[in-house]
């Protein structure tokens, strides 16, 4: 795949209602706001990772727009809108529900609606969205990588979200993938489980590059591993698979890889299967960093492919790697210092979805990025 850059970006988490702030955050390894949800099955408490500025979801992904917009003023007739979610407008359905009482089918709406209605109201040339749980918007910028390739339109806007539907909660806490203690700690030997994080995220996509972003993506890869119902293969063999892919799309050797971005649900069997994966990497002469980020979003499900791409970028940008306080007994070595080049860092950042959607994308910052 030859080169798209990435031209504006935006992000509001839990842990700061802008990128730079939560770059900030993550640096002086400040934690995201939490507040606590009721297990209904156990009646027991957990923990998860909501935006402190409560709006409705029309809302939050208005400002995204925006705020991508403002950064980088283009013209919507010839952009395409691809919107990355796993719940989309679930949250909608559970207050209709509640205040129904029950579920009437009647109500079901398109999954496409909430695109249809963005590209009607901001007059995108054309707009779908892209639901493959966990890598939904890594997929989203994989594809739309493609289609600017192809020259079928000059720009493409990645908008991903998730909120923190009830169903999501009670369904991940009820298959003991939540945290009980309330830490997240990806391949640490006392991890016990995931907290779920709410976002909103952005990023306008170009194959011309922008002054206010040094930022390329290279290429990447995707693909179902089909051993699974639910997840991919524990032994590593499919996570190896797609991330070979990815150098081979991006015209990427291993070795000019400075930093691998883990997935890291701090779940048993995927941080398992991760780990797995990793070993051929480790065992190279110039190992790669490796670093993650979920701590500090939470898991953003079918956002995270960009919201924690943007996070990093953002990081990178300030010549920090996010690494957990807590990292010391990891079965991954998570302190490793990397191979850093303030002119250029390529990254290859991995986002593995629950039905054994796997994918990983390769993207390269700094100064070099652009030329």
């Amino acid at each position: 795949m030859s080169s798209v850059y990435l031209q504006s970006a935006a992000l509001h988490s839990a842990l700061a209602a802008n990128l730079s702030d939560a770059a900030r955050a993550v640096q002086s390894q400040r934690l995201p706001h939490s507040r606590y949800f009721t297990l209904l099955e156990r009646n027991e408490l957990r923990r998860y990772f909501p935006v402190q500025q409560q709006q409705s979801l029309r809302e939050h992904l208005h400002a995204s727009i925006n705020t991508v917009h403002s950064k980088q003023a283009i013209p919507f007739a010839d952009c395409l809108l691809i919107i990355a979610s796993t719940g989309l407008n679930i949250q909608y359905f559970e207050a209709l529900t509640r205040q129904q009482k029950h579920f009437n089918p009647n109500d079901a709406t398109p999954l496409n609606l909430l695109a249809t209605t963005l590209q009607k109201h901001y007059g995108f040339a054309a707009a779908f969205c892209i639901n493959t749980a966990c890598t939904s918007a890594a997929n989203a910028l994989l594809y739309g990588s493609r289609l600017l390739e192809q020259e079928q339109y000059s720009h493409v806007l990645v908008l991903a979200f998730e909120t923190p539907s009830e169903i999501a909660m009670q369904g991940f806490a009820a298959l003991e993938l939540i945290s009980r203690c309330g830490l997240y700690r990806p391949f640490h030997p006392q991890r016990d489980g995931l907290i779920l994080g709410e976002s909103y995220a952005a990023a306008l996509l170009s194959k011309q590059p922008s002054a206010q972003s040094a930022v390329r993506l290279l290429g990447g890869f995707s693909a179902c591993d089909t051993s699974s119902l639910t997840g991919t293969r524990e032994d590593g063999s499919h996570i190896a698979w797609v991330m070979q892919q990815a150098l081979i799309n991006a015209q990427c050797s291993r070795e000019s890889i400075d930093l691998i971005k883990l997935h890291g649900t701090a779940t048993q069997a995927n941080d398992s299967a991760e780990s797995n994966g990793m070993q051929e990497w480790l065992q190279a002469e110039t190992a790669p960093a490796l670093c993650l980020i979920k701590p500090w979003l939470g898991h953003t499900l079918g956002a995270c492919g960009l919201s924690e791409t943007l996070l990093l970028i953002e990081c990178l940008k300030n010549q920090h790697v996010p690494v957990m306080l807590d990292s010391q007994n990891c079965s991954l070595p998570l302190r490793q210092n990397p191979r850093w080049s303030q002119q250029q860092t390529r990254v290859l950042a991995n986002f593995f979805g629950f039905g054994g959607n796997n994918a990983s994308i390769i993207f390269e910052t700094g100064e070099l990025a652009c030329k």
